[in-house]
């Protein structure tokens, strides 16, 4: 990227060098004349402005403006620029001791901030358009007593953007100047007076230090004497050009001109007494830049009634400093009156404060008295200051400061050699000369002399001052033209070292000679003023210098070739008036590029690197700054561009060939590097396109073939040079195989490997290369696998894409390679494959599922793998996955059951814990588990007899059996039979009701009682679980001795015939039970007592089951079988016949046994959370604290698990032993 050079950063930085003593020499101003002499006060000598003084704090901003183009068109740089604008901050921040000449000095250090921008795109180089930025930062030294600089020091910092990009921003350089001035530079000389001129010599050395890769800031170190000159040539509000500036409250200004000992002008600063400062600094040069400052605001410290963009208010607390007189005569003691206070009267007392004379060395020690005054005697010496003034002898400095409050207040003593009461002077001195020339205006000093031209207008501002100590009566003065016109003004009284001024025009005709003119002054010709007391410097002369332009004579030695000289010469040039002249060739060193070379004996020598006609300016000045213009111009001759092209020799055919023609150039070129020359390969197509240094192009067409490379200059200049290649056949070329998958092309890993599952279907891409005429015919072979030798995969064409996969795991090296139709092979290209097994994953069998004893579940597990996998999968059930049945230190890993289904049962209630585990051929597994809860199933008592129960009587035997009563074929070997009869009281508790009478499946009830019996049968299994059953007897009393004889003599022989009756209804009962049990196939010795009662009763009601996990909907309830004993329950004959003992036996009703809820046992700290409705049905809380999480974690599952099978094989108790009793049923 193309940055500015270094001569332009050069000429940019000494630029804005100037700056800082700019900035340090611009000095404030204060109350303009005023009619009423006033001895002194502070900030104004007599109503002249006076030396001001600074606080720290004070800040100034002020709008800086930096025009530079002018000096970029002559700085031989292709480059413009904007006007660089920004804020800049001046604020005082110390007063400090500084010694100076082995004098102990008082000093303001003041800083100064800025930033200036060309704003976007407002800075341009060789086409490359950008936003250049300086920041600036710096550190003035200024003098208290007459505010001259005795140092500055700033640094810049330079930053280039290309084309406004923030990332591209460049360091151009960080560079910092550091400027002393011996003696301080004055840029005022106090009290100020419109007209004032002074001068002064001094030395200034700048050293520069700081960082560049573009130039060597050290280049910029100076040192020299200087010789200065000023005047105030106006009063009023600063205008310049008709802008003003934006601070409002600086309409009495004091303009103050700047100009070099040659007389060009460095510009101006109009000083404002009111802000104690500059209200506009310029800096103008000849080189062509201007810097303008224009006061924004102003804040001045430890102030009251401020408007910082419009008025300075009021110090609250100052230092008046008095003087005796408005001027002394040289060794003269001096009475100083100082007044410490503020506006409201706020007087610091008693307060000890240091008078510096630092002129003479003089420090005296004033304490103020209640009233916050003091005074002091200083003798006024006859030392002069180091300007030479138009007004006065010397003008010194005298400070009063408090060094704690760091208050400074200050005043000038003017120092005359004469003083009288009146003293009126024609004062050439401070005359205002302003010359126009074709409509421009411009200043003239007397260092440099009065001049002008035929035609030339001159305004004369004439000044009359009064040196004396008294008001001037009013008189008149007489000004004499050169042309013998006299002029008479009238003057008004002037006070006591006042002035009044009269402005004359002369316009010098056009046939005015050369040679000198005189303008004549006299004041008070009239002798009015009587009391001047020296009448001598009331006439005064001012020469004025009539001379011509010099004429400008050039001649040109041109027609040679690039860097040969060229010879321009104006050393013929004259001036018509007599004097020297000097010449300036601006020479266009580059298009927009001027190189300005001074010369005394106007003759030079200059080459160019670039052949064309070159303009030259050439600018001819004679002693009075006139000048002459002749524009000439140089031919020079170009040079043809030279070049070398670099190409191979021979090169295999759809190669690319790579010429090279960079070693190239032009030495006579203005074109910026790399674009000296334009390089053209015809008849090739080049990557690089086709006015490129270098051509890379393929070379597909076998034989030799011719490359061209043409270079031009910017001059139009050509040079050819050829070179022939040899186009050779080649083998095919094959790129690296591709394996895609899902349609995007897979990276290989750090090992170089790609990585696959089994089974898992990519495609594999190679493409060749060949020539044209071989191309379409490429064979490419595919290798997969180096572990199958036989599994080969052949494509013609350029571009091979197959699909394949691989079924074992494991490093696959796959390898292809691309023949052509001559059996020229292509390298072999490899790429290794690493298959992984894919492991078996296995579906989850569910949340918890309940299951009653002896029921059958059944689970299938759902696997799933790689098709090459799937057939050789195993499943293995664990049913007990807490217990390591094969102790191989894993508990749930038994393979208690091969296969993808499980059936299994369990007799005894609890939870299970059943894992299947699925494994494929490479030990991959995968496993899942579920708990079983088993459930009790609670028992059934049923109460069978052996007895006819209908026809008991006192002293009988009843055998009664709860044989019949259901339950598991596990649990009914366990059961408990515990009987009561309220007619027994076998605890002797007094209570019959609630004893255990007898314990077993039968009981034999000796010896009856008469009465209505309630007998009880509670069944209880191994699981606490318990079914009561009861029933109801009526025993007969024995009748008495003959109650049969009674009865039959009560009815007589009907009694008879009743009883045979009544026998053969016996008789046929028995034959038909003896009929029945020897037509079936087993008969029941008992009679199910559920039969005694016609109507439904207790014993033939389905129990419910009461096991049955409500909460797991989705399985069978347990299936209630029927009753294997019913067939053998006796089948009442005379069913339809009344009950004789109905009345005795009523129905018995059913007694339910009170299920209670198993009470839920302290829940362990791990458990989870109890569901909002309690323990799901059936469960304990010692199966939720191990099994409740996974419970939950079902219930929110939304998948629906596979379910298992449940199948009822409960099977009954059928004792075919009973057959055997009921053969002994004896009716």
């Amino acid at each position: 990227m193309t940055m500015f050079k270094q001569r332009c950063l050069a000429i940019l930085l000494i630029s804005i060098m100037f700056i800082a003593p700019l900035a340090s020499l611009n000095d404030s101003k204060q109350n303009s004349l005023t009619d009423t002499p006033i001895i002194s006060e502070s900030g104004t000598l007599n109503g002249w402005p006076d030396v001001p003084t600074w606080r720290i704090g004070d800040k100034y901003t002020y709008e800086t403006q930096f025009d530079v183009q002018q000096l970029i068109q002559q700085a031989n740089v292709a480059a413009s620029l904007n006007t660089l604008t920004g804020d800049t901050v001046y604020e005082v921040k110390d007063i400090f001791f500084i010694n100076v000449n082995n004098v102990q000095t008082l000093a303001y250090r003041m800083e100064i901030e800025g930033d200036f921008t060309s704003g976007n795109s407002g800075a341009t180089l060789e086409g490359i358009s950008g936003r250049l930025d300086i920041g600036y930062s710096g550190e003035d030294v200024v003098r208290v007593r007459d505010m001259a600089v005795i140092n500055s020091e700033f640094t810049l910092d330079v930053r280039f953007r290309p084309y406004n990009f923030g990332f591209l921003e460049q360091d151009i350089a960080e560079i910092s100047f550091d400027t002393s001035y011996n003696p301080p530079k004055e840029k005022y000389d106090f009290p100020l007076h419109t007209g004032d001129q002074w001068y002064m010599e001094f030395f200034a050395s700048t050293s520069v230090s700081g960082s560049s890769d573009y130039f060597d800031p050290s280049e910029f170190d100076t040192a020299g004497p200087e010789n200065n000159s000023w005047q105030i040539t106006a009063q009023g509000i600063p205008t310049e050009d008709g802008i003003n500036i934006g601070y409002s409250g600086c309409d009495d200004s004091y303009k103050i001109n700047e100009w070099n000992v040659t007389g060009v002008s460095q510009g101006f600063n109009w000083y404002c007494p009111d802000v104690r400062y500059n209200s506009w600094m310029r800096i103008s040069n000849a080189a062509g830049f201007t810097i303008d400052w224009l006061l924004k605001s102003y804040e001045p410290a430890g102030s009251s009634g401020v408007n910082p963009s419009s008025n300075p208010g009021t110090r609250d607390l100052e230092i008046d400093v008095g003087l005796q007189g408005i001027a002394t005569l040289p060794n003269v003691e001096q009475t100083i009156s100082i007044d410490y206070g503020g506006p409201s009267g706020n007087a610091q007392a008693n307060t000890n404060l240091q008078l510096r004379y630092e002129m003479t060395n003089t420090y005296l020690n004033p304490t103020t008295d209640a009233n916050g005054q003091a005074t002091e005697i200083v003798n006024s010496s006859d030392v002069v200051d180091t300007t030479n003034s138009s007004d006065d002898f010397s003008s010194n400095g005298l400070i009063v400061w408090d060094p704690q409050a760091e208050i400074v207040g200050a005043a000038t003593i003017v120092i005359d050699l004469s003083l009288t009461p009146v003293d009126l002077i024609a004062q050439t001195d401070a005359i205002i000369v302003t010359r126009t020339r074709d409509g421009v205006e411009s200043t003239l000093t007397k260092s440099i002399g009065y001049n002008a031209l035929p035609g030339d207008t001159l305004s004369f501002s004439i000044p009359t001052q009064n040196r004396g100590l008294l008001a001037s009566t009013a008189t008149t003065i007489d000004v004499t033209t050169p042309s013998g016109t006299v002029i008479t003004e009238s003057l008004p009284s002037i006070p006591s070292y006042g002035e009044s001024r009269v402005d004359i025009d002369w316009e010098v005709p056009a046939n005015e000679p050369i040679g000198i003119q005189n303008l004549l002054i006299e004041v008070d010709p009239d002798n009015i003023v009587t009391e001047d007391s020296n009448r001598t410097n009331n006439l005064a002369n001012v020469e004025i210098f009539i001379g011509r332009v010099p004429t400008a004579q050039v001649t040109v030695v041109d027609g040679v070739y690039t860097f040969e000289n060229v010879t321009i010469d104006a050393s013929a040039s004259f001036d018509e008036d007599g004097g020297a002249v000097t010449c300036r060739f601006s020479v266009e060193k580059q298009p927009g590029l001027i190189d300005n070379i001074d010369s005394e004996d106007c003759i030079i020598e200059y080459n160019w690197s670039d052949g064309r006609a070159w303009n030259v300016q050439v600018i001819v000045t004679d002693d009075e700054l006139d000048t002459d213009v002749i524009d000439v111009s140089a031919t020079v001759l170009n040079r043809a561009p030279y070049m070398n092209l670099s190409a191979p020799e021979t090169i295999d055919v759809n190669q690319f060939v790579f010429a090279d023609a960079s070693d190239s150039g032009d030495i006579d070129t203005i074109s910026p590097s790399g674009q000296e020359v334009t390089i053209t390969w015809p008849g090739l197509n080049c990557n690089e396109g086709t006015t490129q240094p270098t051509c890379t192009f393929l070379a597909n067409q076998e034989g030799p073939m011719t490359i061209t490379a043409i270079a031009e200059d910017d001059d139009g200049a050509t040079t050819t040079i050829t070179r022939t290649l040899d186009v050779l056949n080649v083998a095919p070329t094959l790129a690296q195989p591709e394996l895609w998958k899902a349609g995007q092309n897979q990276s290989t890993d750090e090992m170089g490997y790609w990585n696959l599952n089994e089974d898992e279907t990519v495609i594999l891409r190679a493409v060749a290369e060949d020539t044209p005429l071989d191309k379409d015919s490429v064979i490419i072979e595919w290798m997969p696998s180096d572990l199958d030798e036989n599994w080969t995969i052949t494509t013609v064409g350029p571009s091979s894409q197959t699909t394949v996969s691989w079924p074992t795991s494991g490093l696959h090296t796959l390898t292809v390679v691309a023949y052509d139709n001559d059996n020229e092979k292509s390298e072999i290209r490899t790429g290794i494959v690493n298959i992984s097994n894919v492991a078996p994953s296995i579906a989850t069998l569910g949340s918890t599922q309940p299951i009653f004893e002896d029921n059958n579940i059944t689970f299938t597990a759902d696997v799933d793998d790689t098709a090459s996998d799937i057939d050789s999968l195993e499943v293995c059930w664990d049913l007990d996955s807490l217990s390591d049945a094969d102790e191989d230190g894993v508990a749930d890993n038994d393979c208690d059951i091969n296969g993808l289904e499980m059936t299994a049962s369990w007799p005894t209630s609890g939870v299970r814990w059943i894992t299947a585990t699925v494994t494929d051929d490479d030990g991959a597994s995968d496993s899942t588990s579920i708990n079983v809860s088993v459930i009790n199933t609670a028992p059934r008592a049923k109460i069978t007899n052996s007895t006819d129960v209908l026809a008991l009587n006192e002293g009988d035997n009843l055998t009664l059996s709860g044989i019949t009563t259901t339950d598991t074929v596990f649990d009914k070997l366990s059961l408990i039979y515990a009987w009561d009869s309220d007619h027994l009281d076998s605890d002797l508790d007094g209570e019959k009701v609630g004893d255990i009478d007898h314990y077993g499946a039968e009981w034999l009830i000796p010896d009856l009682p008469p009465g209505t019996w309630t007998i009880t049968m509670t069944a209880t299994d191994d699981d606490g679980e318990s079914s009561t059953t009861s029933i109801e007897i009526v025993v007969k009393a024995k009748p008495a001795e003959g109650f049969l004889e009674a009865i039959t003599d009560s009815v007589g022989g009907v009694g008879t015939l009743i009883i045979g009756i009544l026998a053969i209804v016996v008789i046929g009962l028995a034959a038909f039970l003896l009929f029945t049990r020897n037509s079936g196939s087993a008969s029941d010795k008992y009679s199910d007592l559920n039969m005694i009662s016609p109507t439904t009763s207790q014993f033939s009601e389905p129990i419910n089951n009461l096991g049955a996990d409500t909460g797991f909907g989705l399985y069978q309830q347990e299936t209630v079988q029927s009753d294997i004993y019913s067939s053998y329950e006796p089948q009442p004959q005379v069913a339809t016949q009344p009950d004789p003992y109905a009345a005795y036996n009523p129905t018995p009703q059913p007694v339910t046994q009170e299920v209670v809820a198993p009470q839920p046992e302290p829940v362990a700290s791990q458990s989870p959370p109890l569901p909002a409705t309690g323990l799901p049905e059936g469960w304990t809380m010692e199966q939720w604290q191990y099994y409740g999480a996974q419970y939950l974690a079902a219930q929110s599952a939304p998948a629906v698990q596979s379910q298992p099978t449940i199948t009822d094989t409960t099977t009954q108790s059928a004792s075919n032993s009973l057959n055997d009793i009921l053969d002994d049923l004896d009716l």
